[in-house]
């Protein structure tokens, strides 16, 4: 064992705790549904914590006059009033962001506080930081909730599955790109009129960029493959494409070809290193990943011994992941009352080795949308592009009784690495018939 990782593995002794008292910073869904749940669970919490644990201190950017949080707790507007008081064991960070979420986890530490988030932007971006300030400290970070909301992944890797060699972690890890896709599938609509339900139903923002680019799944991944991988890896270097361009045509030729669509967050271990992306998959009909419907989330952890296991639940809204965040709060809570504390060992956060990114993908099969103004020729010249990168076509797939104007068809490839499979397509966007660049959908069941 490196000297770092003792350093990272001590138990200390700290001041015996009755009480284990907690400070939330951000009071909006999952700050509320914590404080909830503390009360409403607090005979349960202490049985398993070991203490009974109380929310001494809130802050909120705008609070209320006169208002009092759980507990008759005092609603403040100034997070350094939680973070440096005296009467707050452990702060739960719930504001989301990076900038001031990053200024009070830093400032908890500083203060000698562990700090529980569901932020995954944070631990994304900043969370190597944040574990090398926390080991200086001796100090345990818990990140459960930052991804997949109350499904129990990150201990699930990091722990339960710590002895096995993960050969891949994919999956469904945003409910509101899932949201719309199964609605677009269920309902026959298209991508603009899913969107607006989820707006109604509360599953999508009103700018809902983060969701539907990709990037909320790229900062989870990002997150699950420093941990499954231990090493270091930033959002940036995540190639990601978002499911703006899924029309519901393309649910037509998914049932057409006994698939569905599903935008599915990936890392897997290839032979010259680490595979990692998000973008929307054709999935057959007979994956697991298609029968992930709603907001629901679904990860699949592939190790050498242990085989496949999968974790199921919803991925967000406030009461599964503040049970999440609580998870972690019961697990450090358990430490104090026992007088010691003890850093989490997230080895991935602990390597500032970066993980080697492998530089092809494995060969996977390809569907390619064309949306053309029809002429006669199309499909030859489709075929004399394919076929100038050795590419072999498994089949043309047709909608009858389309407007020839704005015609959309359908090309499957058969297995092909991907920087083949684009160039094949970048050669096809030049062709003038073209309305629009082609839509390009990796081919599988499942990534195992």
């Amino acid at each position: 064992m490196h000297a770092s990782e003792a350093k990272a593995t001590t138990l200390v002794s700290t001041p015996a705790v009755s009480v284990v008292r907690i400070g939330i910073v951000g009071y909006g869904t999952v700050g509320q549904a914590t404080a909830e749940i503390l009360a409403s669970h607090a005979e349960e919490i202490r049985q398993r914590s070991g203490a009974p644990l109380v929310v001494t201190r809130i802050c909120r950017r705008t609070p209320r006059p006169s208002e009092a949080g759980i507990n008759g707790a005092p609603v403040l507007d100034n997070w350094r009033e939680v973070v440096g008081a005296s009467d707050v064991d452990i702060v739960v960070e719930a504001i989301g962001g990076t900038d001031v979420a990053f200024d009070v986890a830093r400032a908890a530490i500083a203060n000698g506080k562990p700090v529980v988030t569901a932020n995954k932007a944070l631990i994304a971006q900043h969370g190597e930081e944040l574990f090398a300030l926390a080991r200086e400290k001796n100090l345990p970070i818990g990140i459960e909730a930052s991804v997949a909301g109350g499904v129990p992944v990150i201990r699930a890797i990091s722990e339960a599955l710590a002895a096995d060699r993960i050969h891949a972690v994919y999956g469904i890890v945003n409910g509101t790109c899932n949201y719309i896709l199964t609605q677009m599938e269920r309902h026959e609509i298209d991508f603009e009129q899913a969107l607006h339900d989820a707006q109604s139903a509360g599953y999508a923002e009103a700018d809902p960029s983060l969701d539907i680019d990709g990037l909320d799944a790229r900062d989870k991944i990002t997150i699950l493959a420093r941990i499954a991988f231990n090493g270091a890896i930033v959002p940036a270097q995540v190639p990601v494409a978002g499911i703006r361009r899924v029309l519901a045509t393309d649910f037509h030729y998914a049932r057409r070809l006994d698939s569905t669509i599903r935008l599915v967050a990936a890392a897997e271990r290839l032979k010259d290193g680490i595979r990692i992306s998000v973008r929307p998959w054709l999935v057959g009909h007979d994956s697991m990943l298609a029968k992930v419907d709603g907001a629901n989330n679904a990860i699949f952890v592939v190790g050498e011994k242990a085989g496949t296991q999968m974790f199921f639940g919803p991925g967000a809204g406030g009461n599964a992941t503040a049970t999440a965040v609580l998870s972690d709060v019961i697990h450090i809570a358990r430490h104090l009352s026992r007088q010691q504390n003890a850093p989490d060992a997230l080895t991935g956060f602990c390597n500032r080795q970066p993980l080697l990114l492998a530089k092809q993908s494995r060969p996977l099969g390809w569907y390619v949308r064309l949306t053309v103004a029809d002429r006669p020729g199309i499909l030859a010249q489709v075929a004399e592009a394919v076929a100038r990168e050795n590419i072999n076509i498994d089949s043309v797939i047709q909608e009858p009784h389309m407007h020839k104007t704005r015609l959309s068809f359908v090309v499957t490839l058969e297995p092909i690495d991907e920087a083949t499979a684009l160039r094949a397509v970048h050669a096809i966007d030049q062709f003038g018939f073209m309305l629009e660049p082609a839509l390009l959908l990796p081919i599988a069941s499942e990534l195992r």
